[in-house]
């Protein structure tokens, strides 16, 4: 499998460092500047795309004006995406909050959320299979797509093998997986195996404060069994795909972390390359 890094402003200088070779790039930034611009930088450090942001993309948002200018420019990256020698375009995974990521709305959890969402997708999918993109889908647990059994029923729905879903355990943790999470993680890889997207590989935890303050971690915080991760999963990795490290506050972190995952994937038998 191959690794990527996300490191904020320090990804491609540390991934040039730490000789990893994918980064990711933002959707909106490849459609306003073009292929050549967006990718020159990566070239001159001997870097290659590994994932393609469209987070924008929100079609149950009721912003509706903004919601609409998402997903034209979604339709742009699709198209512009194998320009980029990367076929892997990220969105969200619905949200009836105009936040996308940040707040929740209660109609995430109806029943009729994911069949809402289908419909919104079948377009946006249907065109990704005629430019050979895959639609990968960021599992979250505030949105409509908060677990692997609700990706596979958007998946029955859409019925196009080109909508993916990203194997993300820890954006799916409450609070009982941040304590325990082999189950979940099993749960997710079992669950998405003919459904893998990306894989992405980043730690959350529980901070102190009252009643529970969860988020983002340096991995040896936390409780993740890396090595169990990659085992399950990387029999069902595409032959493209690539596990990212993501959310790396500080190049001090992101070479923590590398060394970490390095172990991990040593200890499960798994190459990253």
């Amino acid at each position: 499998m191959q690794l990527g890094l996300e490191a904020g402003a320090n990804t491609m200088d540390l991934a040039h460092e730490l000789g990893i070779r994918g980064v990711p790039i933002d959707g909106g930034a490849l459609v306003a500047h073009g292929v050549a611009a967006t990718l020159s930088p990566l070239r001159e450090r001997g870097l290659t795309v590994c994932q393609i942001g469209a987070f924008a993309f929100n079609p149950l948002s009721e912003d509706r004006p903004a919601a609409q200018a998402a997903a034209e420019q979604l339709t742009e990256i699709i198209e512009l995406a194998p320009k980029t020698g990367c076929r892997y375009v990220v969105i969200g995974p619905g949200n009836y909050h105009p936040s996308g990521f940040a707040h929740y709305d209660r109609r995430n959890y109806a029943p009729e959320a994911i069949d809402t969402l289908a419909e919104a997708l079948a377009a946006m999918a249907a065109l990704a299979e005629q430019h050979k993109v895959c639609l990968c889908i960021e599992p979250y647990l505030k949105g409509v797509v908060h677990s692997a059994e609700q990706f596979r029923r958007l998946h029955a729905a859409v019925r196009s093998d080109a909508l993916r879903c990203n194997i993300d355990p820890t954006s799916l943790y409450d609070y009982h997986d941040v304590l325990d999470p082999q189950p979940l993680i099993r749960r997710t890889c079992e669950g998405l195996a003919d459904h893998c997207g990306l894989v992405h590989i980043k730690e959350i935890t529980v901070s102190e404060g009252f009643h529970v303050h969860m988020g983002l971690a340096p991995l040896r915080e936390g409780n993740t069994d890396w090595s169990l991760l990659l085992e399950l999963i990387a029999p069902h990795v595409p032959d493209d795909g690539w596990v990212i490290l993501e959310h790396v506050l500080s190049p001090e972190q992101g070479r923590e972390d590398y060394r970490i995952v390095m172990d991990a994937a040593g200890r499960a038998g798994v190459q990253l390359a």
